[in-house]
């Protein structure tokens, strides 16, 4: 079963991280340069320009958004997490296609939000109060960020980024205690099960994808 609170959780983690990518005011106190408190502000304020640049085509933007969001983020490390023990059972081909949906779902959630076509983006400041290092695993780091609200208590938000080489992916952003790895882990599996295996699973989400099934609300005025 998917918990019953992931509507709310996506609703939530997913607009919040593109707050951070659509160029959000930073209030940040993140610590020495070259940080991941640094990455994160610094390639949002980054990806958000070049996305904009009135002279894309579509097409272009497209692509563009694809190079960044592979720049930023490790698709292909949160894919294998999300499928679990189905990824050592996929075919090599199953992985190629999941991994080729799963980037096509980021982008019809996300691109509107970068090029504010949305309701969703709505321009919030977030303030980092804590960069650390993991314990156990020193390559990953943990970026604790609050994001302001009209009414009530800040959201609290996590992210967890892995530095290698002096590079830094995202591996995954918490959002008040709720893990979207993990939330679309169960939801994934759930659906495999229901689908009869990872097949099963790129089919149906194929389907939504062409449906528009993963697209923020339009923005007033827009449609």
């Amino acid at each position: 079963m998917v918990p019953r609170r992931q509507p709310a959780y996506r609703s939530v983690a997913f607009g919040l991280i593109v707050i951070l990518f659509a160029g959000a005011t930073l209030a940040g106190r993140a610590g020495a340069a070259a940080n991941a408190g640094d990455f994160l502000v610094s390639f949002g304020q980054r990806a958000v320009k070049e996305i904009n640049d009135a002279s894309l085509s579509e097409a272009e933007r497209e692509r563009r958004f694809r190079e960044l969001l592979n720049e930023a983020v490790d698709l292909p490390a949160i894919g294998k997490f999300i499928l679990g023990p189905h990824w050592r059972r996929a075919t090599a081909q199953e992985r190629t296609d999941f991994l080729a949906v799963f980037e096509d779902i980021a982008l019809q959630r996300f691109l509107p939000m970068f090029t504010r076509q949305s309701d969703e983006y709505t321009g919030k400041s977030f303030d980092i109060v804590e960069v650390r290092r993991a314990e156990k695993n020193r390559e990953h780091i943990f970026v604790r960020a609050e994001v302001a609200r009209e009414q009530g208590a800040p959201v609290r938000l996590i992210w967890r980024i892995r530095e290698r080489d002096n590079r830094f992916k995202i591996l995954d952003i918490s959002a008040e205690g709720l893990s979207m790895a993990l939330t679309l882990r169960q939801e994934y599996n759930s659906a495999i099960k229901r689908t009869g295996g990872v097949g099963g699973l790129i089919a149906l989400l194929r389907e939504k994808v062409k449906a528009g099934a993963f697209a923020p609300k339009a923005k007033r005025g827009t449609q």
